[in-house]
């Protein structure tokens, strides 16, 4: 709309600036509102675009590569915790194999663990079954391994001879000796 053509209806100049007010308040806000979509629209295509080379991004990838890498991870995550466990027991088992040869007073335990059949033992909630009769046997053929419960006897050195009270005929005989010193 135009002011000339406002005024061919013979509108008075007043009421004209009041019309073109109105009017120009209203291209303003249809401006307004038009920016705001075009805003929108730059944004939603700018959106658009970015899906499209995802999808792209997606097109170039094997899906059945990934999922056979995830298996795969799967498997030796698996694997790595039955292997920790594994060790885990074997350490519960060596632990539970040295305390049972400590009570066992075993000299060397290296010497007393070579003669046993590992393979017949067995780990049980910390206990070693079949142990005690493999300890026997060998403390039965090879008892130096393992200390006793007799007490060691005392070796006394020699003495001088003196002050002992010795007969005669003894003494004389150490005299002859030389086993018997006087002094």
């Amino acid at each position: 709309m135009k002011r000339e053509d406002l005024k061919a209806l013979e509108l008075e100049d007043d009421v004209v600036d009041k019309i073109m007010k109105l009017h120009g308040q209203d291209i303003e806000d249809h401006k307004s509102k038009l920016e705001a979509a075009e805003k929108q629209t730059d944004d939603l295509q700018g959106r658009l675009d970015e899906a499209n080379k995802t999808i792209e991004g997606f097109k170039d990838l094997d899906v059945d590569s990934i999922k056979k890498a995830a298996d795969d991870w799967k498997a030796k995550a698996e694997q790595a915790e039955k292997d920790a466990k594994t060790q885990i027991e074997q350490l519960k088992f060596d632990h539970a194999l040295e305390g049972a040869l400590s009570g066992a007073k075993a000299k060397n335990p290296k010497a007393v663990k070579a003669l046993l059949d590992m393979e017949a033992l067995k780990y049980n909630e910390g206990k070693i079954i079949g142990l005690e009769d493999q300890l026997k046997a060998i403390q039965e053929k090879e008892d130096y391994l393992f200390e006793s419960d007799e007490p060691t006897p005392k070796i006394v050195d020699k003495t001088s001879g003196k002050g002992a009270k010795l007969d005669e005929f003894t003494a004389s005989l150490m005299k002859g000796a030389e086993l018997l010193n006087e002094k």
